[in-house]
C-alpha cells in the first residue's frame, strides 16, 4: 500500500512539472506566441483581400498585394502596440512609433512585392502559394524590425 502511495505522488509530481515547464515556455515566449497568433489573424484577412482583388482585376497580383499589405499593416499597428506593451502616452512619442512603423512597412512593400514577383516568375509558382511562401519570409522581416526599432523597450538610465 505504501509503495503504490509513493508511485502516486511522483506521477503527480511529473505532470505538475510538466505544466510548470510549458508555463515557463510561454512566459519566456508570450510575446513571440501572441505576435505568431495576431499575424495568423492578419494573414488570414491579407490572404481573403489578396484572393478578392486577384480574382477581380484578374491577375493584378501586384494591385491585390498592395491593398492586402496597406488594409494589413494598418490593423497590425493596434494590435502591436498591446503585444509589445508599448503605447506611448506623449504625442511626439506617439508620432515617432507610427512613423518608424511607416517606415518600416514602405521599406517592407518593394520587399514583398520583389519576393512575390521572383516566386511567381522565376520559380513559375501560382500566385497563391507564391503569397504564402512571400508572408513566411516577410513575417520574420516585420517582427525582428518591430522588435528592433518600432516597439523597442524604453531604457532605464
Amino acid at each position: 500500500m505504501l509503495f503504490f502511495k509513493k508511485k502516486r505522488n511522483s506521477i503527480f509530481k511529473k505532470i505538475f512539472k510538466r505544466k510548470t515547464k510549458l508555463e515557463r515556455f510561454y512566459n519566456k515566449n508570450e510575446e513571440f506566441i501572441k505576435y505568431c497568433l495576431v499575424s495568423i489573424v492578419c494573414t488570414v484577412i491579407l490572404y481573403l483581400i489578396f484572393f478578392i482583388v486577384d480574382l477581380v482585376t484578374k491577375g493584378n497580383y501586384l494591385l491585390a498585394n498592395f491593398l492586402s499589405y496597406t488594409i494589413s499593416f494598418a490593423i497590425l499597428f493596434f494590435w502591436d502596440q498591446k503585444i509589445f506593451k508599448s503605447k506611448p502616452i506623449k504625442k511626439k512619442e506617439k508620432f515617432s512609433q507610427a512613423t518608424s512603423f511607416i517606415i518600416i512597412r514602405i521599406i517592407g512593400f518593394p520587399l514583398d512585392s520583389l519576393i512575390l514577383h521572383v516566386l511567381i516568375y522565376k520559380f513559375s509558382m501560382a500566385n497563391m502559394v507564391a503569397k504564402v511562401l512571400c508572408s513566411i519570409i516577410m513575417f520574420m522581416y516585420n517582427y525582428i524590425t518591430n522588435k528592433l526599432f518600432v516597439f523597442r523597450k524604453s531604457k532605464l538610465i
